[in-house]
């Protein structure tokens, strides 16, 4: 299976950039206010090829909707785009109602011809979880003149799935996905692939491809596919990992249907767990990510490689092993890929520049002879540089990283959160 790479202007261990040695700068790009404009951005950034930057916020956007929650509104996808003054603007494509989805959360997606696809934990017309709704998969298309149009592919129902959050595109235009519930007696999740009608303006078809069985971890964050159109994962508890530490799981195609394995078992304890927002993948079929337990009990960054037909862990870093937890604690999403092999990643606390767990990093891993070496790149401070960064970050063709903060910046208490730019 062929797989589509979206436009993205993500750089690739193969371009021949070296880490710069100067000190990272740091700039916050936009400040949300948690009014239309949206409130606690929620998923990995995504840029076009003229380097705009598309994102989501978890709440916010039309007050007249979703009002009982702290912050109105139902959540709204952006768009930040530079102006020829070298400011950032934002632009709302979309505010949600609820029935067409609500609070926005996991990656987008474009397709070739620029629509954006993805997901919403709630809303919709499920009725079986109560008020809120089972979630959707839903697709922005440009209008030509500075509109989107929204349209709903699928509504979950909950014995269908629920909570779906994380897209990932093929060549041929199917979307794949998992929810952390839903699928039937189990309410364990499901992976799902939804395929293009074969008219224009016909139904999305909607197949399960496996149900997962409940065992006290549930899917989370997107799947990724390998060269040979496997599809791989990741499974947490949300709570500390004394009955099953989490795995890592390879769907295979197998005629109609899809085989599950578990290749990886995580054990916990000084060996990390819980892994988090998926796993990447290097040119050897190696994987990368992050756990949020384990180590130190504030997280772990992992290889997993293959060495005489089986699957074995290196612990790259563990976090929280400076005082104050200076060097980061604590994960919600995976790694990212820089140049030269260089990864990238956020941790939700640490850095030492707020009271203990600390307001988040932004860190670079750089492999050298003697191991992998961990350097913290920017430490937040709540505001006005944001708190809590969420999402996996993006590097531009200059090597600079982009990401979200679910908090910090403006705002009463702990801020509506932000978008920043690192520059390594």
């Amino acid at each position: 299976m062929k797989i589509y790479r979206p436009l993205f202007w993500l750089v690739t261990a193969a371009l021949s950039l070296a880490p710069s040695a100067w000190p990272a700068t740091e700039q916050v790009l936009y400040r949300f206010s948690g009014k239309t404009d949206g409130a606690v951005p929620s998923s990995s950034l995504i840029a076009d090829a003229a380097g705009n930057l598309y994102g989501t916020t978890l709440s916010g956007g039309n007050p007249q909707y979703c009002s009982n929650y702290s912050i109105p509104g139902c959540g709204v996808v952006f768009e930040l785009s530079l102006t020829s003054g070298g400011q950032w603007q934002e632009q709302v494509l979309f505010s949600f109602n609820g029935t067409d989805g609500n609070r926005p959360l996991g990656n987008l997606l474009f397709d070739a011809a620029g629509n954006l696809y993805g997901t919403t934990e709630w809303g919709g017309n499920g009725s079986n979880c109560g008020s809120v709704g089972c979630g959707t998969v839903f697709e922005l298309s440009p209008t030509g003149n500075e509109t989107w149009i929204e349209n709903v592919l699928y509504s979950f129902q909950g014995s269908d799935g629920a909570s779906p959050s994380g897209l990932t595109l093929d060549s041929a235009g199917n979307l794949y996905g998992m929810t952390s519930g839903g699928g039937g007696v189990s309410n364990s999740g499901l992976v799902y692939e939804l395929s293009p009608p074969q008219t224009k303006g016909g139904a999305w078809t909607r197949k399960t491809l496996y149900t997962f069985l409940p065992n006290g971890t549930v899917p989370n964050g997107p799947l990724v596919f390998d060269k040979n159109g496997n599809l791989y994962g990741t499974r947490s508890q949300s709570y500390d990992c004394y009955l099953n530490c989490g795995s890592v799981f390879e769907l295979t195609p197998a005629g109609n249907n899809w085989d599950y394995t578990s290749i990886y078992q995580f054990q916990g304890g000084g060996n990390g767990g819980e892994p988090v927002g998926g796993v990447i993948i290097d040119g050897d079929g190696d994987f990368f990510g992050a756990g949020a337990e384990g180590g130190n009990n504030w997280g772990i960054a992992f290889h997993l490689f293959q060495k005489d037909g089986q699957w074995n862990e290196s612990m790259l870093h563990n976090f929280c092993s400076k005082n104050n937890c200076a060097d980061g604690a604590g994960f919600s999403v995976s790694l990212t890929f820089g140049p030269a092999g260089t990864l990238y990643g956020v941790t939700t606390g640490g850095g030492g520049e707020c009271p203990f767990p600390g307001c988040g990093t932004v860190f670079q891993l750089t492999h050298t002879r003697v191991g992998w070496t961990e350097t913290v790149l920017h430490s937040f401070s709540s505001k006005p540089d944001g708190m809590e960064p969420d999402g996996a970050l993006i590097v531009d063709s200059k090597g600079n990283l982009y990401g979200v903060t679910a908090g910090g910046g403006q705002g009463p208490s702990n801020g509506y959160g932000t978008v920043f730019e690192v520059i390594p």
